[in-house]
């Protein structure tokens, strides 16, 4: 008789599943997978492919950031290609948790900052030179002042990745709609570009597009370096939607929704 042999969760799947769920679904070195991938997870080397053949295979000296890097699946590319310093920005303690783990599976060195990506990114004189901006522009209730100083902020390339509102052949004019309330049912969505908005956003702030390899996708290099001024003291104000979480500052994913997407999950059959 077959009888179906059971085998005891290794240490890497027991940390996953203790890590909760998962955005980026992708497999470790020990070949355990982060999470089920059930949706709105991903699978990030989609996005990776898209951008990979315009990063150079060695990036030896070189020195990265990665804002919103969620579990770190980004940052672990640049770094299996020698970048000296990759720092990770994450303002979701259970992201930031996970990208921790991710970068100790990796058995690399990652710079994992637990924090508000505007109050970064206007709280240091840093420069590096690459910056991946991905999948995180409509989250931002100030965009446009996180993408000058991220502009400001690399030497030498940004891979920007946005979604958008149409597709190519019902081109709009450049527009950002705004979202009051939540959107695809998560309450931090705050602006959706249009697809020809993306380009001049990234021109006006001083960045030329060199590739579009994807409608959501940019590669862009300085073009025209604006500059910073330096003041000592940041007052920034609190924002928020309506009954929900209040940035800037570190964050916690809502109770009711991790429980959801937990139980969804669980839900899901191999």
């Amino acid at each position: 008789m077959f009888r179906k042999k059971f085998l005891r969760p290794s240490n890497s799947e027991h940390r996953v599943h203790e890590l909760g769920w998962w955005y980026q679904y992708f497999q470790l070195p020990s070949g355990v997978w982060t999470g089920r991938g059930t949706p709105p997870s991903y699978r990030p080397e989609e996005r990776w492919r898209l951008i990979e053949p315009f990063i150079p295979a060695d990036l030896s000296n070189q020195t990265v950031l990665d804002v919103g890097g969620n579990a770190g699946y980004f940052s672990v590319q640049m770094k299996k290609r020698g970048a000296k310093r990759c720092v990770l920005v994450e303002p979701y303690v259970e992201f930031a948790r996970q990208a921790s783990f991710v970068a100790e599976s990796f058995n690399m060195n990652l710079e994992i900052v637990n924090e508000d990506v505007h109050t970064y990114c206007l709280t240091t004189e840093e420069r590096f030179d690459y910056v991946l901006f991905l999948g995180l522009f409509y989250h931002l209730k100030y965009p446009g002042l996180v993408l000058d100083r991220l502009s400001e902020m690399t030497r030498k390339y940004m891979f920007f990745q946005c979604i958008v509102s149409d597709a190519p052949e019902n081109e709009t004019p450049p527009n950002l709609t705004f979202l009051e309330g939540p959107y695809k049912d998560d309450p931090t969505n705050w602006w959706i570009p249009s697809y020809s908005a993306l380009e001049p956003m990234l021109r006006s702030s001083g960045m030329k597009i060199t590739a579009r390899p994807h409608p959501e996708i940019l590669v862009a290099e300085p073009e025209e370096y604006f500059g910073k001024v330096v003041h000592k003291k940041l007052v920034f104000p609190r924002y928020g939607k309506r009954g929900g979480a209040k940035f800037p500052g570190t964050q916690t994913v809502a109770p009711s929704l991790w429980q959801e997407l937990l139980r969804k999950d669980a839900e899901r059959k191999d």
